[in-house]
């Protein structure tokens, strides 16, 4: 065993040397852990938002997994996570930042330690109890780990069922993210159980749009006939588009074994078959799916994995379900357990809110409650999926008159504009026009050019403007109808072609176009995603909600109200992937409906009860559809919003709510001003607040959005003085006067050899540029006026360069 006697201050090792030199060792000479049963694994960088740009952090976040086989000769399996601490902090303090809590449920293991390599805490996930510190000597073994989580997970080595999860991918976990091995983990003990204990296994699975559903599902798939659990399967979507998409993935981990089923060819000797619900006669109804009930006789598949699964299970493919119903049946879906329902009237909301609720409480009631859910969140925390900025506005009428959001449109307010039919385009009295006009309503039954003009007009210029003047951006923009997306659609193509012709620019192929079922839209959709420079903006209503993978859309734009929740979180996701090839790294939300209002707060789904939600009130007779002219159209910005991970769910915050939440983070872990500019001084130290913000989801930098100093340029301060003024309240000086106290001294500046004193000055000048990143940037010594000068060399005429360093920022950052 390593020396554990307790060291001094300044030879205190740091979080990797506690690691390798105190924890790995007491592991492996003293309990029993073998060198490949301790693992790092790394999530991808997270992306931030940083002016409108984004940026990848330098790394990930490392996790400190203990591994091992649950039987001899098996596979093994993440058993537990370590959150290594440096040897200076208490052990419990992993647990108290409560990040091991939670990455103890996204790798799905039930133990979380955490040690300083004296010491270690642990915390056991099903129980939510943290024990007192004990010597690392009493470190659990292998053996008694792994019997410790069968018990935990009700399984026994002696169930059959156990092969599951004891045979290995067929391309090894690496080919996993992480959290998808821990979903596929999390599903085969919740089926292990289900067959031990006679019930029919049943999983839902939860996991964000961009997630990689498909690749989870085929490896799943792949797991389980290996362990001899498969002879035929069925994947069920209700795309061609996921269809195809899926099938890349099948065909990789099955080979001419996977394929798709069409109404011509039954693919029966397929061991994998690939469907949508169409294809199998359901479009209409389970009693007339004459197609799959001649070629798949009761109990065929031995297990069916339903992609999207709140859509329409209940209806068209509850048959497919019923007819197999021995079968391992997994759901597959992208919609949050919690979703925010805002107050209202309108009885087209409300009706969709009550079906919004039914499906949720149908799944739920179906499958039970989701052995491992991965959000949205989660995925942007991770690095695997691309944060959004959110820009809002405000649509007034007539001089602000009226505000649609909070009032609607009366017959009040358009008996004097000109109306006319929209079929026919003949005159229509003002009755003809509903009492009160809202919501989707705005678009399909009161058309107003202007209206659609001044959106599209509006939206075009934030594109140039956000897109450093290049329309070429892929978006996406949801309308309440397709008559809606032909008025967009046209109106964004003239302004194109008029940018064009001011700007001597040649225009692409195809601009705008209308990506709708009735316009053949489907088809449209490769060249949406496959063509960088043709089929820019789509206009839709709801075929792109799902099944659609283009990972180089920037933009999601609502001209469209929204009266499903659910709806609202499949229409996000479409921006949501990565796109490395294109450069994306983030994209932005235009709302000009306040739908955005949709993300964060709790819409709960009903415990499993056999309740169906109940029924909306039938909406009264549509009437006719009329178009107004002559309505003038203001637009105001309603605030910019950033996304932020509050107890685990995504809530739209403001510039200053943000603001709020990294200064109240941050007095909390530093609460006087001096302990604070101590911090700053060492570079370590200030890395490490850094990092402890980050892993609440904070990035100070973006307080420059919403900080208002002095002449209200916080570009000048430093960042230390951005937070100093906010948090602490001192008053505020911007880099260049910091730089000036350089100008004729500090006296203890003045005394040193001139060289070491120019080096200093040019060190400052750096400062005054850049700030306190310039001060600690590898590439500091390279830039020519400190190279010139000949930099460390010179440095050491005047003495110990780290000390002259700290000197030099004492004298900056001196109250």
């Amino acid at each position: 065993m390593p020396d554990l006697s307790w060291p001094q201050t300044s030879t205190m090792r740091n979080e990797a040397q506690t690691r390798f030199e105190l924890i790995d060792p007491i592991l492996i000479d003293h309990c029993g852990w073998r060198r490949q049963d301790i693992k790092l694994e790394q999530t991808d960088p997270k992306i931030d938002i940083v002016r409108g740009k984004g940026y990848r952090r330098p790394a990930g976040r490392t996790d400190y997994l203990l591994y091992r086989p649950l039987s001899d000769g098996a596979m093994p399996v993440p058993l537990a996570i370590i959150e290594a601490k440096r040897e200076g902090l208490p052990p419990e303090h992993g647990l108290q930042q409560g990040k091991g809590y939670l990455v103890g449920k996204l790798h799905h293991v039930p133990f979380v330690f955490s040690s300083n390599g004296h010491q270690f805490v642990e915390y056991n996930e099903e129980t939510g109890i943290a024990s007192e510190a004990r010597p690392m000597s009493d470190f659990p073994s292998p053996d008694d780990l792994v019997d410790r989580y069968l018990e935990i997970r009700n399984l026994t080595k002696a169930s059959s069922q156990l092969a599951l999860l004891n045979t290995p991918y067929e391309k090894g976990r690496e080919f996993l993210r992480y959290y998808q091995d821990a979903a596929i983990r999390a599903a085969l003990e919740q089926v292990i159980q289900q067959i031990d204990e006679k019930k029919l296994p049943r999983v839902m699975l939860p996991l964000a749009t961009g997630s990689g559903k498909t690749r989870l599902a085929a490896a799943l798939l792949r797991k389980l006939f290996d362990a001899g659990r498969l002879g035929k399967a069925l994947f069920l979507c209700d795309r061609t588009e996921l269809r195809d998409n899926g099938l890349t993935d099948f065909q990789a981990a099955f080979g001419t074994d996977a394929a798709e089923v069409d109404t011509r060819n039954p693919q029966k000797n397929a061991r994998v078959l690939i469907a949508t619900y169409q294809t199998l006669d359901f479009s209409e109804g389970g009693e007339n799916a004459t197609f799959f009930l001649k070629h798949y006789p009761p109990g065929y598949f031995d297990v069916i994995v339903i992609d999207e699964c709140h859509r329409s299970a209940w209806g068209e493919w509850h048959t497919i379900l019923e007819s197999n119903k021995e079968a391992i049946q997994i759901g597959l879906t992208a919609t949050p357990r919690h979703i925010r329902v805002r107050p209202t009237d309108d009885v087209e909301t409300t009706k969709g809110v009550a079906e919004d609720k039914k499906k949720l409480a149908d799944n739920y009631n179906y499958f039970g409650e989701p052995p491992y859910e991965y959000s949205y969140w989660q995925g942007v925390e991770d690095g695997y999926l691309a944060p959004a900025e959110i820009e809002q506005y405000d649509i007034y009428h007539d001089d602000k008159i009226q505000s649609e959001r909070v009032r609607g449109v009366y017959r009040a307010d358009v008996k004097d504009k000109q109306l006319t039919d929209v079929l026919t385009g003949r005159p229509v009295p003002a009755e003809a026009v509903s009492e009160k006009t809202e919501g989707g309503s705005l678009e399909s039954r009161l058309v107003m050019p202007e209206r659609v003009k001044a959106m599209c007009d509006h939206l075009y210029e934030r594109l140039l403007a956000t897109g450093d003047r290049d329309p070429l951006q892929k978006t996406i923009i949801f309308c309440a109808s397709d008559h809606h997306a032909d008025l967009v659609t046209n109106q964004l193509n003239n302004l194109y072609a008029n940018w064009c012709r001011e700007h001597g620019q040649k225009r692409v192929q195809t601009y705008a176009f209308k990506c709708m079922s009735s316009a053949n839209g489907q088809a449209l959709i490769p060249d949406f995603r496959g063509r960088q420079r043709s089929h820019i903006i789509a206009t839709t209503k709801d075929l792109l909600t799902t099944g659609v993978n283009v990972p180089c859309v920037r933009n999601i734009v609502f001209f469209r109200y929204l009266h499903s929740p659910i709806l609202f979180h499949q229409m996000v996701g479409r921006g949501t992937r990565i796109d490395e090839a294109t450069g994306k790294l983030m994209f932005r939300i235009f709302d000009y409906t306040g739908a955005t209002a949709l993300f964060g707060e709790d819409f709960i789904t009903p415990p499993p009860s056999g309740d169906d939600g109940g029924e909306g009130p039938e909406p009264p007779p549509p009437p006719p559809r009329v178009k107004v002219k002559g309505v003038k159209i203001d637009i105001e910005h309603a605030g910019n919003f950033n996304l932020l991970g509050v107890d685990g769910k995504m809530r739209r915050v403001t510039p200053q709510e943000y603001q709020q939440r990294v200064i109240a983070e941050l007095t909390e872990l530093v609460p006087s001003l001096a302990e604070f500019r101590e911090k700053w001084l060492d570079p370590a130290q200030r890395t490490e607040l850094m990092q402890q913000l980050a892993q609440k989801g904070l990035l100070p930098e973006k307080l420059r959005d919403a900080a208002k100093i002095d002449d209200h340029n916080a570009d000048k301060y430093d960042l230390f003085d951005i937070l100093a003024a906010l948090a602490y309240g001192i008053a505020p000086r911007t880099r260049r006067v910091r730089a000036e106290r350089f100008d004729g001294g500090p006296d203890w500046l003045i005394r040193l050899p001139q060289p070491a004193t120019k080096v200093i000055r040019a060190i400052v000048k750096q400062f005054e540029n850049a700030g306190t990143d310039a001060l600690e940037a590898k590439e500091l010594w390279e830039t020519p006026e400190i190279k010139k000068l000949h930099g460390l060399a010179a440095l050491r005429e005047g003495g110990e360069p780290s000390e002259l360093m700290r000197k030099t920022k004492e004298t900056l950052f001196v109250a």
